[in-house]
Order: structure tokens, then sequence, then C-alpha cells
């Protein structure tokens, strides 16, 4: 039993927090520039509570839809369902417990959030096919992961905002920049099996493309907290995250898949120090 579970937390990635980190970063941020600072602290802790459980679910029926494919990359051989330690069956039952305990914390909010979490719900499901038939599955992974902006506003404000929608656009570039370059650890095998990516789709450009997104990116978080009316240590973090971002290109420079994982992993500097810029800013 204690083996089985172990299991189940591998499927969710458990140990593996970065995927956590990187989703929760820039939702705790918006929390901050959407409210100028004062956001209600029952709802950030539902939102990190609501932010772990998706993630899971979301890792959960990634697998469920590629355990025909993870077993051809090497990154992603050992997966539980490839070695078959959990079945199909498994995955889609703790696939609906994790949204099903998820769906509970949306009692405690309204229902523009309900409204956006269904919506939400519904992407995060059509991402992991998407690499089937659309050559920059990216683009839905992009919103997706940011789609726990749209539902702090909902949450926040019951309505969207232009401090909101820009949050949300900042956060869709950087997970262009980051998500391209964990794609660029898959490459050759994601072009053996015929499933799309952006690091394929880039190419021979790719790196410009990922410190493009990243610029993208940081200029829409400026704008943000100019909106939001911040102070100067706030501008300061977003100079500190440029840094990291040019350490992260010269990290992708040759192509290497480890290189690329670690720049890829260095993204939750930037999050974290966009996050406390925004905390001290406001």
């Amino acid at each position: 039993m204690t083996r089985k579970l172990a299991n189940y937390l591998l499927l969710m990635r458990v140990d593996k927090p970065i995927g956590v980190l990187l989703l929760l970063w820039p939702t705790l941020t918006a929390f901050f520039l959407i409210t100028k600072g004062s956001p209600d602290i029952k709802l950030i802790f539902i939102f990190i509570v609501g932010t772990f459980l998706m993630r899971s679910a979301g890792c959960v029926i990634n697998d469920y839809f590629d355990k025909n494919f993870d077993g051809k990359v090497k990154r992603t051989k050992n997966r539980p369902l490839v070695t078959g330690v959990v079945s199909s069956t498994e995955a889609l039952i703790i696939f609906f417990i994790l949204i099903s305990l998820s769906s509970t914390l949306l009692i405690w909010t309204n229902l523009q959030t309900f409204i956006a979490a269904l919506f939400g719900l519904l992407v995060a499901i059509i991402y992991p096919l998407s690499k089937r038939f659309f050559s920059f599955p990216q683009l839905f992974l992009g919103i997706a992961f940011s789609w726990g902006v749209i539902m702090v506003s909902a949450a926040e404000n019951h309505l969207l905002s232009i401090v909101s929608i820009t949050c949300f656009f900042a956060c869709f570039f950087w997970i262009q920049a980051y998500d391209t370059e964990y794609a660029m650890c898959d490459k050759e095998d994601d072009l053996s099996i015929g499933i799309g990516s952006s690091a394929i789709f880039l190419d021979k450009n790719v790196q410009l493309f990922i410190i493009l997104f990243h610029l993208m990116s940081l200029s829409l978080w400026s704008l943000a907290g100019y909106l939001a009316e911040v102070s100067k240590i706030y501008y300061f973090a977003i100079f500190i995250s440029l840094l990291f971002c040019f350490y992260q290109y010269y990290l992708i420079k040759d192509f290497d898949a480890k290189d690329c994982l670690l720049a890829f992993k260095n993204n939750n500097w930037v999050g974290l120090i966009i996050f406390i810029g925004s905390v001290s800013g406001t």
C-alpha cells in the first residue's frame, strides 16, 4: 500500500515541485498587482492549495494521454503509467479525485471564478492532446498555465481589469520562454515520434525567440506594475529577473539537453524575484 501511494505521488509529480512553483509565482504576483497590495489572505490560501491540486491533475491527465509516447522518450520512459506501476484506470480515478478536491475550493469564491475555472480545466485537458495536431502546443499551455491570473481577477474583483489582462499576457509569454527551453530537452525524441513542440517549430531561431519571449514578458510585467502604481523596488526586481533570463540564454546556446533543463529550472528564480518585487513594491 505504501509503495502504491508512492507511485501515485510520482504520477502527480510531487517529487518535482518546480511545476507548482512556476504556476504559483505569477498567480501570487497577480494577487498583489491586481489589488495594489491588499489581497484577500483567504483567497491566497485557496489558490495555493488549488494550484497544487490542479498542477497534479494536469500531470496525471497529461501522462494518461501520453502513455504511448512517453516510453519512447528518454526523459519520460520511467513514468508510472509507462512502467505499469500505475494503471490507466487508477490514473483516471486519481485525476477525478484531484479535480473534485479542487472544485470544492470554489465554494469559498464566487460565480465568476467558478466559470473561469471550468474554462481553465477544458484548456488543461486539451493541451496534452494538442501535441498531436498542432505544431506549437505551447500556446495552449500558455493559456492553461496563465489562467490562474484570470481566476485571481474574478475572485478579487468579479471581473477583468487592464492590470489582470496585462499580467495574463506577461505570464503567457514567460511560459512560452520556459516551456520552449523544456521542449529543447526532448527535441530529437519528439521529432522521431512525430509530435509537435515550439522547439521543433522555431528550429534554428529557438534561442532568439526564447529571449524575445522573456523580454516581452518582463516588459508586460513592468507595464502591469506601472498600472498598479508600484514603487521603484518592483522595477529593480524586474531588472534582476532580466539578468537571470540572459543567463538562461547562455545556458541554451549549445542546445545541450542538460543545460536546457537547467535553464528551465532557473525560471523559478525569475518568478520568485518578480513575486517578491510585487509584495515589496505595492
